[in-house]
């Protein structure tokens, strides 16, 4: 059983899409009244938010995990809760989890869960979603906060 995280920090990869998912995300961290870390190393939840078309995606992945487990221990703090979402976890599912030990592993269409998700990991130890429901994830995420002259958008999926 994991503590509850109080502070989160998301890190994307690859792709500018990745990079509008990855506010939403961070939006709904915030929603759920917790506080954005400074950098990675002082966060209780780590969000790798992944793009499996950029070249050895994969494996820049699962290096982070490495990174952030071993700067955890140089730290002697308690490891991180560890997500992992996106393309990646699409696509490795059930296999990221069990290989590199993270908490939770959620696909693109499932980004709207992600704090049921943490809730679950935190209770159970771990939690998955790569479903493709029928509703649309913007769908069911709240209006957007952030405002602005530009803006990061989905295209497709």
């Amino acid at each position: 059983m994991t503590s509850t995280p109080k502070t989160y920090h998301v890190k994307s990869f690859g792709c500018q899409m990745n990079v509008y998912d990855g506010e939403r995300m961070a939006e709904l961290m915030a929603a759920q009244g917790m506080t954005a870390a400074a950098d990675a190393d002082s966060a209780d939840l780590i969000v790798l938010n992944t793009c499996h078309i950029r070249e050895k995606a994969t494996e820049k992945v699962y290096s982070d995990i490495g990174r952030v487990r071993k700067s955890a221990r140089l730290a002697d703090r308690a490891a991180p809760m560890i997500a992992v979402a996106g393309c990646v976890a699409q696509a490795e599912g059930e296999e990221i989890a069990n290989r590199a030990k993270v908490d939770i592993v959620v696909g693109p269409q499932a980004y709207h869960n992600l704090p049921e998700l943490v809730a679950q990991a935190s209770a159970q130890g771990r939690a998955i979603d790569t479903d493709m429901p029928a509703i649309a994830k913007f769908g069911a995420l709240p209006a957007r906060r952030k405002t602005g002259p530009t803006a990061f958008l989905t295209v497709q999926e």
